[in-house]
């Protein structure tokens, strides 16, 4: 197994059940944990990788996509059906964009603002 295998690999098996839980809505305050693990297991991927425009664009909107699924759950028990397509389909990019990564180099993280990726439209 190659390191870019393993980062990948790694992200998927922490992402995932964080990303399921925020999809299939569960408490709020559960709700709420959920999104800041994401948002700290995407700014630490989005770190470790070299600089790539797609998996750049994909992790943000993975993010505001999860950010307006978390917000609405607030004001509704279910999310509207476009949040959650608009969701699914983040998601779904974000997993294609995930074969274009390939570590950093070391010392060159936060070369780059990634934290701004991180802040919901």
């Amino acid at each position: 197994m190659t390191r870019e295998t393993e980062i990948v690999d790694r992200v998927v098996a922490l992402l995932d059940p964080a990303l399921t839980g925020i999809e299939q809505g569960t408490a709020d305050t559960e709700l709420k944990d959920l999104l800041v693990l994401v948002r700290e297991l995407l700014t630490d991927f989005i770190g470790s990788v070299e600089r790539h425009p797609g998996i750049e664009a994909a992790t943000a909107d993975l993010y505001a996509a999860a950010v307006a699924l978390v917000r609405d759950s607030a004001a509704s028990p279910r999310p509207g059906p476009r949040k959650l397509r608009l969701f699914r389909e983040a998601r779904a990019r974000f997993a294609e964009r995930l074969a274009a990564a390939k570590p950093g180099k070391a010392g060159s993280r936060t070369a780059w603002r990634h934290q701004e990726l991180m802040i919901p439209a």
